[in-house]
């Protein structure tokens, strides 16, 4: 198949920027989803060999800008088209008092810790949504016309999330880890030396790793799931908390950037700046 084009939206938008940076952002998620084998091609017509239980839906880009003024695009599935009736879609987080205490865990044990952030992942997982689209768009160019039906837990489907929720699982569990009781989505196992326990946390698809030999894991991860390269590393922002040690090596956790994130986008919308009390 060849590299799929980008949508007209995107191409009107660089034109008007000088740039084609919304272009690059399309065909790159695009391909992407084409390189997780997440759709299924057949001819235009195909939905008429389908059973009654199978829904209509449709597929639309989403632009965003990062922070780092990097270009997204996300080409999300028209969930809200899809009768969900019977079908599971609740998926838990890690529980913020969960990762406060693998903290202190980590500093009484001498643990080492890694973060990390998984890209593309909900279509790491099958979906069990019986969903099609009538007719693709030219962002899959030789396949632009075809009729698809979606494999994989493509964003928007409202089971999505608790797909790759149930596919995280299954992939930790063939590691060797298992649930902890009071939090499902903090796991626990012994490490290579068999004398120590080492833990990782999940929320969606961000992770943090506590081990004596994180890197271990870390690979481990990295061998079924791809890691977005600039999210490794020790924890220094994590869910809304800010992490740092002391002169003591002791964890400090603060709010500073989720604060100031949360006045800016604010002021943008009030178009002042808040008052300050003295």
């Amino acid at each position: 198949v060849e590299v799929p084009r980008t949508t007209e939206r995107a191409k009107k938008i660089d034109e008007k920027n000088g740039n084609t940076f919304w272009q690059d952002a399309s065909v790159k998620e695009c391909k992407a989803l084409l390189d997780l084998d997440c759709f299924e091609f057949h001819p235009a017509g195909h939905h008429k060999t389908l059973g009654s239980e199978w829904q209509r839906t449709s597929l639309h880009m989403v632009f965003d800008v990062k922070q780092d003024l990097t270009r997204k695009c996300r080409l999300v599935a028209g969930g809200h088209l899809v009768d969900m009736l019977d079908i599971q879609v609740y998926s838990s987080t890690v529980k913020s008092i969960s990762v406060q205490l693998l903290h202190v865990i980590s500093h009484k044990a001498n643990l080492e810790q890694l973060c990390g952030d998984i890209g593309n992942a909900f279509p790491n997982a099958y979906t069990n949504e019986k969903v099609y689209i009538p007719c693709t768009g030219i962002e899959f160019g030789e396949l632009a016309g075809k009729f698809i039906i979606i494999k994989k837990a493509l964003y928007g489907l409202c089971s999505s999330a608790e797909r790759f929720h149930a596919h995280l699982a299954d992939t930790l569990r063939s590691f060797g880890f298992t649930q902890t009781r009071f939090d499902n989505d903090v796991w626990i196992r012994l490490d290579e030396s068999g004398e120590m326990y080492e833990y990782i946390c999940t929320h969606v698809d961000d992770f943090m790793i506590c081990s004596r030999n994180p890197q271990r894991v870390m690979d481990e991860i990295c061998s079924v799931y791809l890691v977005k390269d600039s999210s490794k590393g020790p924890p220094s922002y994590y869910l809304g908390n800010d992490y740092k040690k002391d002169k003591r090596g002791r964890w400090c956790v603060g709010c500073k950037t989720y604060l100031t994130e949360a006045i800016s986008r604010l002021e943008a919308m009030f178009g002042k700046p808040l008052p300050k009390k003295d």
